[in-house]
């Protein structure tokens, strides 16, 4: 008989995090009793009986030799062969799924992965072909974690918790064999400190591993939250006192006294260097009182010395950080989202978690406040009493959760790189290294600008004002003359366009949210419209003016040109609208935990929707171009088109402006040349208005009858209206007109 050869579900697991003392032979061994447990129960499955798991363990090295973050290459490495269809299935911890997703984006991200957001585009979202109510017997904050917007994408898989595993005996006190005791007793009230200093005191060894990334991370989440509540709830502004000049000093200083304590030699490399493996070794060996490991490595002790064999305690105060693991789907797979959300949920359901369990010391996802009421659940606890009691005290602690807020960098780079800084600082003992580090992990260097944010504000408050009086001021001479040939309803459309591009600059400072970034996309597209297109209707208006030489003609019809302007404005603001309804906004952060970063405002698919808007804009500016050489042609001695040339550098200028507010690395003066950069933008756009229509309502001002004088003097008839126009060229001869006038009138009386 000839057997069909099965298909391979690719399944990546990252090795055992003690690669040393988890043999070989037990991967192996895990491996095929997994698949074992899975084409036994797809045995009497048509869609499934055909397949079989094929695990892959990621060569995982938990401590770096090369400086280099481990989950750094690890993640890179997951959106490179994930295209190539190199896994089916991947199994991740929510310290990596989703850590891409932040309000904040980071820029990194995108450099690295070459996507966006991986999780998202990279992972099936698995929620249509999944019941929710098969996963209702998880417990509802690791549910939580797998999904995204209420989309299923990673089901639970385990669950663990950091554990101090101790030996009863007490042999490793030099006083008496009650001292491990005492402090296993007393380990709720004690913090970090305390029970090292007690140790110390008991001359107990104490060998903690700090070589694997998110040990350290845990480790400095627990030492922390011992001190400080690290919850919104308690203190909004938690993550403070990691930065926060005295207080974060006095921090440092007592953490970095600490591990050095508790360091080979006292010196802290070596503890940033020691892996699991090593820890578990001294412990073996007695030269360490306490083994800090997870929950689940009680099987390796199990093994070793039977249930009644090494027993555990919970980190002091209770306080345990926590990992969850979750079963995704690759996108690229070739196998079906169906088929793999199907194998998914029998590797993850009730039935698969215990197997597990009794086989290899998993900890299961179980929503266990239903204990009472659910007989697998008493089974279980049954079967490991020690780990479901420690589950009834801990005080988890959900990393993520703290570092998670509006402003913050995704997780990605939280975990790339603030556990190498830690050891880092560890070692140097450089405390501003470390500060500026976590600052730069929620703040934004435009966040703290000082009196020169203040100064900022005010000055664009200032020329704002100004502005608003330049536009009373030519809605009151509308009918001058020299105000009326220069279109000013359309001047003053441009003053606000001005406005509005002084306004777009807050952008950058506090508060940030999405719907900021939507309504200031709608103010930058009103600010260019509102100043290039009154503009051509202004150039267009003068060159008809040079034409008919009069005010009167049907083609200068304001309220047609009106019409004209609001409409070719409305294209471009619905179009705006559109995007504002139809795609997904977030903030790319310039800059990264290393640099200091400042928000940007961005939307999905920008790239493509900004090539038409600005084809829309080049086709205006062309336009724009021709009417002003048309209109400079009309006439030699017309001079004042000019105006038109500097609206048209303003917004060259404002382009450029905006790439200094997020370009300067000023480091501690970031916020000078942020005033100085608002301080030019402000002084363009002042002399562009003045350009505009402030130079002609001075000469209203100064010289009242100045029109009528000049009119009297002037060949010209009163309908010629391009003797209104040249104002630069005609300023000077016209201010010398009146004096002449005035002067032969002074001569004329003296002489009566």
């Amino acid at each position: 008989m000839i057997f069909a050869k099965k298909q391979r579900i690719k399944i990546c697991i990252k090795q055992p995090d003690m690669p040393r003392t988890v043999l070989h032979d037990d991967w192996e061994k895990y491996r095929n009793e997994l698949n074992n447990y899975f084409v036994e129960k797809v045995k009497d499955n048509e869609r499934l009986n055909n397949y079989e798991l094929d695990i892959y363990f990621y060569p995982y090295i938990p401590v770096e030799t090369n400086g280099q973050s481990v989950p750094f290459d690890y993640m890179n490495d997951l959106a490179k062969v994930l295209p190539r269809k190199e896994y089916d299935m991947i199994l991740l911890d929510e310290r990596i799924l989703f850590n891409d997703i932040a309000l904040m984006e980071s820029e990194r991200i995108f450099k690295e992965t070459k996507f966006r957001q991986p999780s998202l585009e990279l992972l099936h979202d698995l929620t249509k072909y999944i019941n929710k109510d098969d996963l209702e017997f998880h417990d509802p904050k690791i549910l939580s974690y797998g999904m995204y917007k209420k989309k299923i994408y990673g089901i639970p898989f385990e669950y663990d918790f950091d554990v101090l595993y101790y030996h009863k005996d007490g042999e490793n006190s030099n006083a008496n064999g009650s001292d491990t005791m005492a402090l296993v007793e007393n380990m709720k009230d004690f913090t970090w400190e305390s029970l090292l200093e007690k140790m110390e005191k008991n001359s107990q060894p104490f060998v903690l591993a700090l070589g694997d990334d998110n040990d350290v991370l845990n480790f400095v989440i627990e030492y922390t939250n011992n001190i400080h509540t690290l919850s919104p709830e308690y203190n909004p502004d938690y993550i403070k006192i990691f930065y926060d000049d005295e207080e974060s000093t006095d921090f440092y200083t007592k953490f970095r006294d600490l591990v050095k304590s508790f360091s080979p030699n006292n010196e802290p490399i070596k503890a940033a260097r020691t892996s699991l493996d090593d820890a578990y070794s001294s412990f073996l060996t007695k030269n360490s009182t306490f083994f800090k490991a997870k929950a689940s490595h009680n099987f390796l002790f199990k093994s070793k010395y039977g249930n009644d064999g090494i027993p555990l305690s919970l980190p002091p105060k209770y306080q345990s950080a926590t990992t969850n693991k979750y079963l995704v789907a690759n996108k690229y797979s070739d196998i079906k989202p169906d088929l793999l959300a199907e194998v998914a949920l029998i590797l993850t359901d009730k039935e698969a978690q215990l197997f597990r369990a009794e086989k290899y010391g998993s900890i299961p996802t179980f929503d266990f406040t239903k204990k009472d009421s659910d007989q697998d659940l008493q089974d279980y606890c049954n079967n490991n009493p020690v780990i479901c009691d420690a589950m009834d005290k801990v005080e988890k602690l959900y990393i993520r959760d703290i570092f998670s807020s509006d402003t913050m960098v995704p997780f990605y780079e939280i975990l790339c790189f603030i556990p190498i800084r830690f050891k880092n600082f560890f070692i140097t003992n450089d405390i501003k290294y470390i500060e500026f580090s976590l600052k730069n992990v929620n703040e934004f260097i435009t966040d703290n600008l000082g009196v020169y944010g203040v100064l900022s504000i005010i000055l664009t408050i200032l020329v704002i004002v100004f502005c608003c009086f330049v536009i009373y001021m030519t809605y009151k001479l509308k009918e001058h003359p020299y105000i009326k040939v220069i279109s000013p309803i359309f001047c003053n459309l441009i003053v606000i366009g001005c406005i509005l591009n002084m306004i777009k600059l807050l952008k950058f400072i506090p508060p940030y949210s999405r719907g900021k970034i939507k309504i200031f996309l709608i103010l930058e597209t009103l600010g260019t419209n509102l100043i290039y297109i009154p503009m051509f209707a202004v150039a267009y208006r003068i060159f008809r003016i040079y034409k008919t030489k009069s005010f009167m003609s049907n083609s200068l019809n304001n309220k047609r040109l009106l019409i004209g302007i609001f409409s070719a404005i409305s294209i471009a603001v619905i179009y705006k609208i559109v995007i504002v309804f139809t795609c997904s906004f977030y903030y790319t952060a310039i800059g990264s935990v290393t640099y200091a970063r400042i928000p940007v405002g961005n939307y999905s698919n920008n790239e493509l929707f900004n090539k038409i808007y600005q084809i829309y804009l080049t086709f205006v500016f062309i336009l724009l171009i021709f009417m002003i050489i048309a209109t400079g042609s009309r006439s030699k001695n017309f001079g004042d088109i000019c105006y038109t040339f500097v609206i048209f550098s303003t917004n060259i200028s404002d382009f450029l402006v905006e790439r200094l507010i997020t370009k300067l690395d000023g480091g501690d003066n970031y916020p000078l040349y942020f005033f100085l950069t608002i301080l030019f933008n402000c002084f363009l756009h002042f002399s562009c208005v003045y350009v505009l229509v402030v130079s002609r309502i001075v000469l209203i001002l100064l010289y009242p009858n100045s029109e009528k004088n000049t009119s009297q003097s002037n060949t010209n008839s009163y309908n010629d209206a391009t003797q209104y126009i040249g104002l630069r060229f005609k300023l000077k001869n016209r201010i010398s007109t009146l004096k002449y006038i005035k002067r032969k009138s002074n001569i004329y009386t003296e002489r009566v």
